[in-house]
């Protein structure tokens, strides 16, 4: 019976035209995603796409297995941990937080034992969901469920997403248009169910890609504005609403709190420069991705340093039905009027905006040119009676979104020359609104324009459709426009990459699963070994491989790359010297993997020469080439890391002035240690050596209670093994500090941005000179200083800083 009432009601939506459109768009929108990635679905288990950055598919797959493995207890994660960049805590800061995506990868994940499974079915599914969503947004907007679908094809797969295909954060772009649709639903039908899923595909969004969350705020608070003014819902509306902002307010928090939270201790921020060197230009609308097998003469050439994104172009189908869905209406209000009035208002219209330029060249700000044109705007619709509108309704709404979009997009330098810089609207965000000035590329906001682009011709396509009467017309019509979308956005066949699945991965890998869970690994190679250990690839293969033995490791590759990572990655590469196996263990290294195979040639004797060594190295493991080995002596009580001694109360600064300093080597330099300058430093252009020193020498003796060196940026450059040897006069008064083994801060690993290397002695030294000598190097780094300072006891009675 259960059977049969099922039956009927399946049959019951079938004969309902509404769910039959629905279906075969979702079935159009999973077929495109195959095709549009072929031969990705051929063996998802084993590639993924040859993109630009193609590794950081491996990063995406740890960073959703961490927020699944850390929700279901099945590693030793708290919630806002990942697998990389031990033993930093809540590394989730170091890259997007991926909650929202880990719902649809946790289904994938769980179900098998292949993550690279699990992603790929991920990818195809966003894919999947932004056309169904574009299509639902336009089939409301419009009522054409054939404009919907062009649109959602389009835009899901729009040069800009093919370009980043390889970053799934950066391709799952279904929940702007599901948020735009539900905006409209909520304010438009005033349900609280609509309500509901506006603040839930927010927050799927915020989860997904912070970049495309901010890129969205300023685009959905002009939309929801203009919706609000044209419906005028009841109060009851605004305390739903109101009630979800702040419930969804809560959520957001507990998602970005370690966001905010981390920024005093490492530096997340983009300098003003920085970030403008990433804005986006009007050059860049005429740039596809080098994989497009079709538009071969708009192929992007990257010839600049640094990893631009300058791809913009919508689609040329995607441009004639914009150009369609804004010159029809405008052509027929204009010609409602006659030939004086249309004449009148083209002129009124072209004279606001030279307006709007010259006060934006004049004020080097396209704020104020934004504001006198919006005023215009406004002032002449309030007048229509007088000043025709050549564009209302939905129509004139996502056409002053589409301008919104391309001024921000500028970024924060909008002027189109070399001169002087003009400041774009996105200045103003990234100045005033905290999280804007995180954002490291700006011209990523191309997926807005091209967003916004794509609905704008679903409005043009659902005219041209609504000019065939016949129904076998506007199906033979839609196929045929899908063929040829389909084939102007082509990447297909797309190059792959061949990656270790679950039948595959080395077996070493299996056996670490079985250590002790909160034991942290490192392994070798990272990025300096054979294929597939090579280059950036190589180095975000670990992050992927993590999802097999979850255990947090002491390395990984991310666009940041916090300075304990860096100092595991030069220990990693200078084993078995000594001062690198102390240095490992000192952050916490328990376990090594080698995969032999893949060391390069001249570390190829490195398991030899670890066994050589068993009080140091005990090996655990051992499959053919690859082995597993662990570091002994992890409970010297001297590993543990120090905490930065305050200053005495007595202390006081000797201005530099009274300072006389040379060093070895680079003593031509030495003085820029005590220039007063933070852009300045001394530096031993080498790697740290055992006697290398920097010394001060004062005018008189004082009483000397502390020195420090501040290396903003460089921390591991203070040495972290020394000796301070003092001298009055002709009179050696021997060490008067010394450590004599690496010995690293707290503060040096875990908050290196207040990080300051600081010696207080015991009792105050009466000297004229000091010398800090390196003892055991910190290996890969330099001996550097940007500024020393020295401190001295502060005579009775008088006051210091």
């Amino acid at each position: 019976m259960q059977l049969d009432a099922a039956s009927r009601a399946v049959a019951d939506l079938w004969k309902n035209e509404r769910y039959r459109a629905h279906a075969a768009a979702a079935l159009i929108a999973i077929c495109a995603a195959v095709l549009m990635t072929w031969p990705l679905a051929a063996n998802a288990g084993h590639q993924v796409l040859g993109a630009a950055y193609f590794w950081d598919a491996y990063t995406n797959a740890m960073l959703m297995g961490s927020r699944v493995d850390a929700a279901l207890g099945r590693s030793a994660l708290s919630l806002y941990d990942s697998y990389y960049f031990a033993p930093l805590t809540q590394s989730i800061v170091f890259n997007e937080n991926q909650f929202g995506l880990s719902f649809l990868f946790a289904p994938f994940y769980l179900l098998g034992d292949n993550p690279l499974w699990a992603y790929n079915l991920t990818l195809l599914s966003s894919l999947a969901l932004s056309v169904f969503f574009s299509y639902l947004l336009v089939l409301r907007l419009t009522g054409s469920p054939f404009a919907g679908v062009i649109a959602g094809v389009a835009f899901a797969f729009c040069p800009y997403v093919l370009f980043e295909i390889g970053r799934l954060q950066l391709v799952a772009t279904q929940w702007i248009p599901a948020t735009f649709l539900f905006l409209h639903r909520a304010i438009e039908g005033q349900r609280r169910r609509d309500i509901a899923g506006f603040w839930l595909c927010a927050l799927l969004q915020l989860g997904t890609c912070l970049y495309y969350t901010m890129f969205m705020l300023p685009l959905l608070s002009l939309a929801g504005s203009v919706l609000l003014i044209r419906e005028r819902p009841s109060r009851r509306f605004f305390l739903w609403f109101g009630a979800g902002a702040v419930l969804t307010v809560l959520i957001a928090f507990t998602m970005v709190r370690p966001y905010f939270a981390a920024r005093h201790s490492f530096n997340l921020l983009r300098s003003e420069s920085f970030a403008s060197s990433y804005d986006g230009k009007l050059g860049f609308f005429s740039n596809v991705s080098e994989t497009n097998r079709t538009l071969t003469g708009m192929h992007y050439q990257d010839t600049q340093p640094g990893a631009h994104e300058e791809i913009a172009f919508p689609g040329f189908t995607v441009l004639v039905f914009a150009l369609v869905a804004l010159a029809l209406p405008a052509f027929r209000a204009l010609r409602r009027v006659g030939p004086k009035r249309a004449l009148v208002t083209l002129v009124l219209w072209l004279a606001l905006a030279l307006l709007a330029a010259c006060y934006t060249w004049v004020e080097r700000s396209l704020l104020a040119g934004a504001l006198i044109f919006g005023a215009g705007a406004v002032a002449w619709s309030l007048a229509r009676r007088l000043v025709p509108q050549p564009f209302g309704g939905r129509v004139g709404l996502y056409f002053a979104l589409f301008l919104l979009a391309v001024a921000l997009f500028l970024g924060l330098n909008a002027s189109p020359s070399p001169g002087p810089a003009i400041r774009g609207l996105y200045y103003y965000l990234y100045t005033y609104i905290p999280g804007f000035n995180g954002i490291r590329k700006v011209s990523r906001q191309a997926v807005m324009t091209t967003f916004i682009a794509c609905i704008l011709a679903g409005f043009g396509a659902s005219r041209v459709f609504a000019e065939l009467r016949r129904a076998w017309l506007r199906v033979v019509f839609a196929a045929l426009l899908l063929g040829a979308l389909c084939y102007e956005l082509r990447c297909y066949p797309h190059p792959i990459e061949r990656v270790w699945g679950s039948d595959d991965v080395p077996s070493v890998v299996r056996a670490a699963a079985a250590l002790p869970a909160r034991d942290l690994l490192a392994s070798i190679p990272q990025n300096e070994g054979r294929w597939p250990f090579g280059g950036d690839a190589g180095m975000a293969l670990h992050n992927y491989l993590a999802l097999y033995h979850r255990h947090r490791f002491v390395t990984g590759q991310s666009s940041y790359e916090p300075a304990v990572t860096t100092l595991a990655l030069n220990a990693l590469q200078r084993l078995p010297d000594e001062a690198a196996r102390r240095t490992l263990l000192a952050i916490g290294t328990r376990h090594l993997i080698i995969y032999g195979d893949e060391l390069e040639r001249e570390r190829a004797g490195l398991v030899a020469q670890l066994a050589a060594r068993p009080a140091e190295y005990r090996s655990v493991f051992q499959h053919g080439p690859n082995s597993l080995f662990s570091l002994l002596g992890a409970d010297d009580p001297t590993l543990q890391p120090l905490e930065t001694p305050a200053l005495p109360a007595f202390a006081r600064l000797i201005p530099h002035s009274e300072m006389r300093v040379t060093a070895s080597p680079s003593e031509d330099i030495a003085s820029l240690a005590v220039d007063d300058r933070r852009d300045t430093f001394w530096t031993t252009g080498r790697d740290q050596e055992p006697g290398q020193y920097f010394e001060v020498e004062l005018g008189s003796p004082q009483p000397i209670v502390a020195l420090e060196i501040d290396d903003p940026g460089r921390v591991m450059d203070a040495p972290a093994s020394y000796r301070i040897v003092a001298q009055r006069g002709t009179q050696d008064l021997g060490v008067v500090a010394e450590v004599q083994k690496i010995r690293f801060f707290h503060a040096q690993i875990f908050s290196p941005e207040t990080f300051v290397f600081r010696v207080v002695f015991s009792r105050p030294i009466l000297a004229d000179r000091l010398r800090l000598i390196v003892e055991q190097p910190v290996p890969g780094f330099y001996f550097a200083i940007h500024e020393l300072r020295v401190f001295a006891a502060a005579a009775p009675g008088t006051t210091h800083p």
